[in-house]
């Protein structure tokens, strides 16, 4: 039976209940229409925050993993530019030297053939001094990649262990330069020129041996002064120059198919990444059409609730008439 009360207005209590649940929904459904995010607190949904921080910290991860592909590529990307140039050089002094071994050439001519060829010794020698890459020298052989044959690591996965590097091979980071790839692992003996049926002359054979101790300018000149003097020897070291071409040519292939393996990881990691932000979107984001419809809808509980709460609280003043 209803009966008329002044301590408590259990109409009013009600009203406000109401009230503060209307206003309640229309606060969240707000707070996810102005963030995009359905989870915004561990309360919203303890679960779900919690999956969706692990994805979160996957996606991060994601993307410091295609920053290092990347990097790396850019790494084989610098290297791979300079050996360019020092194929081209190295092709143009093939081409001199043929032309100093055909014997049609005086003194004065030989001398300027020798002046190009050591001038571009010279300056494949200064390209693999100074090229790096974020503080690792790429082709003088000083880098702890070639020193430690170790080579370099690019961690492409979220994970430790070895399924996530690809490992740049430390041949690649190996010295360059004239001493290497033109004499490298050559014993200076009349056997050198087996292949040719020649034996080299004792003065090439000097000059080779000087050029294969010497790093700098002294062994280049060295070798130089000897190889350009006559058509024999211009004839004999082409084999020389063919050696450092293949070694140069042999880098770049190795280059090009590390790249594509890179390119390829970085490809992989794209199509994992989108993957998981599409399921920590299903998890986290809101859903702006139902969000809209909540608020208008807990706006109008509010504004209703509201109402009759102003009427509720006036129940009590009936009392008065009963006096």
């Amino acid at each position: 039976m209803a009966t008329i009360t002044i301590n408590t207005n259990l109409a009013s209590l009600t009203a406000q209940r109401n009230l503060s649940a209307a206003t309640t929904g229309m606060n969240t459904a707000m707070e996810r229409l102005s963030t995009g995010y359905r989870i915004n607190s561990g309360a919203d949904d303890a679960a779900g925050s919690a999956v969706s921080t692990l994805m979160e910290a996957q996606i991060s991860a994601y993307d410091v993993a295609e920053a290092n592909a990347t990097m790396g590529l850019t790494l084989l990307d610098t290297e791979e530019g300079v050996l360019d140039i020092v194929g081209d050089y190295l092709q143009r002094i093939r081409d001199l030297t043929q032309q100093a071994a055909n014997g049609t050439y005086g003194t004065s001519s030989l001398e300027a053939i020798r002046a190009e060829v050591e001038q571009r010794m010279l300056e494949i020698n200064r390209l693999c001094q100074v090229i790096d890459y974020n503080g690792i020298q790429l082709l003088d052989g000083t880098s702890n990649a070639a020193q430690s044959g170790d080579g370099v690591n690019l961690q492409v996965g979220n994970n430790a262990g070895l399924p996530n590097v690809i490992n740049l091979d430390a041949s690649l980071f190996e010295s360059a330069m004239c001493s290497v790839i033109f004499f490298s692992g050559l014993g200076i003996t009349k056997f050198d020129f087996a292949r040719t049926g020649e034996e080299v002359t004792q003065e090439l054979q000097d000059a080779y041996a000087d050029a294969k101790a010497a790093v700098g300018a002294d062994g280049i000149t060295a070798i130089c002064q000897a190889v350009y003097t006559n058509d024999t020897t211009a004839r004999q070291f082409i084999y020389f120059i063919d050696d450092a071409i293949e070694n140069i040519s042999d880098r770049r292939t190795l280059i090009g198919a590390y790249m594509n393996r890179v390119e390829s990881a970085v490809d992989a990691l794209s199509v994992q990444k989108e993957n998981i932000v599409s399921a920590n979107s299903s998890i986290k984001d809101a859903d702006v059409a139902t969000e809209a419809s909540n608020y208008i809808k807990y706006q109008i509980l509010q504004q209703s609730a509201a109402t009759l709460l102003s009427t509720a609280n006036q129940t009590p003043s009936i009392a008065l008439n009963l006096v």
